[in-house]
């Protein structure tokens, strides 16, 4: 392992009887032989000073440590040289755990409005979407919880100041957490593409989120199953860092990026899915736009993942874990949340409508101020085998005092009609341009 700074350089003071600064423990001797040994044959001698600064004697002793220290006591060695030389120390265990909490917190609170979206809302159903949102929400709990153990076992600090069990439990919590993060990611875009699917009626947009569904379900599988056995036997992965528990494990950091990237595209495919469905409508451009980015919230999770991968160039290729893991660990704990949030938007949305109308809803009301634009299919009812299917409508609030700016007070709400409703709205539609659209949710 490399040793950073002046790597057991001091070591060589506590052997040779040179008075220095208290160290935390006794040197192991591989270690301490090793210091002994070059430098003396060096310009420094017992210079303790120079010890400390020599970068060609430290890398000299680095090199001799690393052939016959093991990992245990090559990082004995490094603490013990550390605080000899008075090195700095890092540590952002608080960092690690108060994002994993505040963004814990966060997604709760989104997904409790859902839920209140879903109570308080009349047309606000609780459907697959909310069932698999809930796992999601499942998984995101100890995700993030998992941040206050998993800092005090040394996420945060420097490797050579953390005890080597603590490095094995660190290890061990980091492994459930990337399971926890594998699956809440795929499973929180199921729940989005099932919310489409209530949503938008269309064959194109409902083939497109079946086949997506599809390939969340195939991501869900093939990671969880290549995370989980990364290393053989599976226990490697937490034990096998100090090369003295013998286990084979994959290429892990490419594992990682193929992972990161693929979440990326799922995660692009997914927010794109209904923009050309929404622009369709029937409404004005303005109305279509603040859809169009309601329903695209979703770039904030994109962003986040596409930080994220700068964080996985030191992902199980560096030596100093329980410091390089910092960003890996507390950018999943919030990308996780954010995702959450981002799919609780639309019913959010509906719930403000109601909690503050003046701001997210109509300022007058009225139950006889609707307005239904009938969206013809493309083959006439009385063709249809079976008799007629349902219409879909979208039915737009208008207020009842109208201005120039009726428009902008408007509250979109997409329904869909029963058959005992066609014909009446059919007959009530003066619209020319019907085309197939509609939501039973109010978005």
């Amino acid at each position: 392992m490399k040793l950073l700074g002046s790597l057991a350089l001091v070591l060589a003071l506590f052997q040779l009887g040179v008075s220095a600064a208290a160290a935390p423990e006794e040197p192991p001797t591989c270690g301490a032989l090793c210091i002994e040994e070059l430098a003396i044959k060096s310009s420094c001698g017992l210079n303790t000073t120079c010890i400390c600064t020599n970068a060609e004697l430290n890398e000299k002793i680095t090199l001799c440590v690393a052939a016959n220290c093991t990992v245990r006591e090559s990082l004995l060695t490094q603490s013990y040289s550390k605080h000899t030389c008075n090195a700095p120390s890092r540590d952002r265990t608080t960092l690690v755990w108060v994002i994993g909490i505040v963004f814990l917190i966060l997604g709760l609170i989104g997904f409790g409005l859902r839920v209140m979206a879903r109570v308080f809302v009349v047309k606000q159903t609780w459907g697959a979407d909310d069932w698999v949102m809930l796992l999601a929400v499942a998984m995101m709990i100890p995700l993030n919880a998992l941040s206050v153990q998993i800092s005090r076992v040394g996420l945060g600090k420097d490797i050579w100041n953390v005890q080597p069990d603590d490095i094995t439990d660190f290890l061990y919590l980091f492994y459930w957490d990337e399971l926890l993060y594998l699956g809440a990611l795929p499973i929180t875009k199921i729940s989005i593409l099932l919310f489409y699917l209530k949503v938008f009626p269309g064959k194109h947009i409902r083939m497109a989120c079946w086949i997506f569904i599809g390939l969340n379900v195939a991501y869900f599988i093939t990671f969880e199953l290549i995370s989980i056995f990364q290393c053989r036997p599976i226990d490697g992965a937490w034990k096998a860092w100090d090369k003295e528990y013998k286990a084979k494990c994959n290429n892990i950091n490419l594992q990682g990026w193929f992972a990161a990237i693929l979440n990326i595209i799922l995660d692009v495919g997914t927010m794109v899915i209904p923009l050309k469905e929404l622009y369709g409508l029937s409404m004005s451009l303005k109305k279509k736009i603040q859809l169009m980015l309601m329903f695209s919230v979703g770039i904030f999770v994109t962003i986040v993942s596409a930080v994220r991968l700068q964080s996985l160039a030191s992902y199980a290729t560096t030596s100093n874990v329980t410091q390089d893991y910092v960003e890996i660990g507390y950018w999943s704990t919030i990308e996780v949340p954010v995702g959450i949030i981002c799919a609780c938007m639309p019913a959010i949305r509906a719930l403000f409508g109601i909690v503050f109308p003046k701001v997210f809803a109509s300022t007058n009301r009225s139950k006889n101020s609707y307005a239904n634009i009938s969206k013809e299919s493309k083959q006439p009812t009385g063709d249809r085998k079976g008799g007629a299917t349902p219409q879909i409508t979208i039915e737009t609030e208008i207020s009842t005092r109208y201005s120039r700016h009726h428009d902008d007070s408007s509250v979109i709400e997409l329904t869909q009609l029963g058959r005992d409703q066609q014909q009446q709205a059919h007959e009530e539609t003066a619209w020319t341009d019907r085309r197939p659209a509609v939501p039973r949710e109010p978005v």
